[in-house]
C-alpha cells in the first residue's frame, strides 16, 4: 500500500510538472481593433421624370430612359420636352453605394381628376452600384421610366411620385 501511495504521489508530480511546462508555452498578443463610420447618406431629387406632351389617339407607352433617349409603341405621338428625373446623392468620400428603384408601376393621377396612368419599367444611369466622388463624396444618377397611356386618356396633366434609395454596399 506504501508503494501504490508513493507511486500515487509520483504521478501526481509528474501531472503537476506537465501543467507547470505547458502553461510556461503559453504567449500572449495583443490585437488593435478600429471602426471607420460613414457619412449619413443624403439624397436630393434634382429634377422630374418628364413625358413631355402625349396625344394619345389609341393609347401605347412613352419610355423615357435614364440615358435620355426616348421610344414610343402603339398610335399615340409624344413630343415636347422629354427628361429622366435627375438625382444627387451624397456621403463619404469614396465609398460605393447602390440603388434601389420601385419593383412595382406606380400611377400617375389626373390633377383635377381621378382617372390615372401606370409609370413603370424604370431604369437607371448608372446601374446597381457606383461610386461617390474621391473628393466630394457626391455622385449624380438618372431615372426612367415607361409610362402607359390608355385610348383616349382624358387630357389634362397628371402627377405622381416614386422612391428611390441609395444605401453604402
Amino acid at each position: 500500500m506504501r508503494n501504490s501511495l508513493r507511486l500515487a504521489a509520483v504521478g501526481a508530480a509528474l501531472a503537476a510538472a506537465s501543467f507547470a511546462t505547458s502553461a510556461s508555452a503559453a504567449a500572449t498578443a495583443t490585437a488593435t481593433a478600429t471602426a471607420e463610420i460613414l457619412s449619413s447618406l443624403t439624397l436630393t431629387a434634382d429634377s422630374a421624370l418628364d413625358f413631355g406632351l402625349i396625344a394619345p389617339n389609341t393609347g401605347g407607352t412613352v419610355t423615357v430612359n435614364a440615358d435620355n433617349t426616348v421610344s414610343q409603341t402603339g398610335a399615340l405621338i409624344s413630343t415636347g420636352t422629354r427628361a429622366p428625373a435627375g438625382f444627387t446623392v451624397t456621403g463619404s468620400n469614396g465609398a460605393t453605394v447602390v440603388l434601389t428603384l420601385p419593383s412595382a408601376p406606380v400611377n400617375l393621377t389626373r390633377v383635377s381628376g381621378t382617372e390615372t396612368m401606370s409609370l413603370g419599367g424604370f431604369n437607371t444611369n448608372p446601374a446597381g452600384a457606383f461610386q461617390l466622388s474621391p473628393t466630394t463624396g457626391q455622385a449624380t444618377f438618372n431615372v426612367g421610366g415607361t409610362l402607359t397611356v390608355g385610348s383616349n386618356q382624358v387630357a389634362g396633366v397628371y402627377n405622381g411620385t416614386f422612391n428611390v434609395s441609395v444605401e453604402y454596399q
